[in-house]
C-alpha cells in the first residue's frame, strides 16, 4: 500500500521562490549565464526529485520510506513504536508535521498526508507497535 508523502507549502514556498529568482536573474542578468545555468540546474537535481519522489510503500513485511533519490526500510516486525513530532532535525521529510518510525536498531522520520490510516494499516501487520 503506497501513502503519498506530504511537503508544506513552506517547501513549495522555497521551490517557487528558488526557481523565480534563478530565471529572473537569466531573464534580467546574462552577466553569468553558465553559472546562472549550472546553479539553477543543481538547485533541480535537489528539489524536483524531492517533490516527485515522495511517498512511503507500506508491504506485507516491510515498511519503505522514498525520499527524493533515497530510500529506507525497516522490517514492520522490527517496529518497536510510532508517534508524531514535529522535530526539526534533517530528515526525509519536506514537511514538519512529522512521523518517526522506531525500530530496535534504526529510527526514519517521515511525512505523509495520511497519517491515520497509516496508522491503522500498520497497526493491522504488528499489533505489538506502541503509539498509535
Amino acid at each position: 500500500m503506497k501513502f503519498k508523502g506530504k511537503a508544506a507549502v513552506w517547501f513549495w514556498g522555497i521551490f517557487v521562490v528558488g526557481n523565480a529568482l534563478f530565471l529572473w536573474k537569466l531573464i534580467f542578468s546574462s552577466n553569468n549565464l553558465p553559472e546562472l545555468i549550472v546553479g539553477m540546474a543543481m538547485f533541480e537535481v535537489v528539489f524536483l526529485p524531492i517533490l516527485l519522489r515522495n511517498y512511503i510503500f507500506l508491504g506485507l513485511g516491510s515498511v519503505t520510506v522514498v525520499f527524493g533519490i533515497g530510500k529506507d526500510s525497516i522490517k514492520i516486525s522490527d517496529i518497536i513504536e510510532v508517534y508524531q513530532t514535529h522535530n526539526p532535525i534533517a530528515s526525509s521529510a519536506a514537511s514538519l508535521d512529522r512521523i518517526v518510525i522506531k525500530g530496535r536498531r534504526q529510527e526514519i522520520m517521515c511525512a505523509v498526508q495520511e497519517k491515520q490510516h497509516f496508522f491503522v494499516e500498520l497497526k493491522k501487520r504488528n499489533p505489538q507497535i506502541k503509539g498509535i
